[in-house]
């Protein structure tokens, strides 16, 4: 899991200090696993398999936010209002 502390400014000019595990990076590109070599059969078990691995990661997310009482904050930073940024992998 990555995580970042940084300190935000918003549009108003208030600062606060954020620490965000990082769900989605900032970016201009589609990404993905290309499935172009699969027969259609193939890539229809595939999609059928990958959405059932999607649908079991998001339950066990929603457990863990359940846990911590973390489920309303899901936040969207703009990269160009941070500063004093520090990344963490764990």
């Amino acid at each position: 899991m990555k995580t970042l502390s940084f300190k935000y400014t918003k549009a108003d000019g208030t600062t606060s200090n954020r620490v965000l595990a990082v769900m989605v990076s900032p970016n201009t590109m589609y990404e993905g696993i290309d499935i172009s070599s699969l027969e259609s059969v193939e890539m229809a078990m595939f999609e059928v398999a990958m959405d059932a691995a999607y649908t079991d990661y998001l339950n066990k997310v929603t457990l863990i936010k359940d846990e911590y009482d973390l489920n309303n904050n899901y936040r969207r930073f703009d990269p160009t209002k941070m500063t004093d940024v520090e990344i963490e992998v764990v």
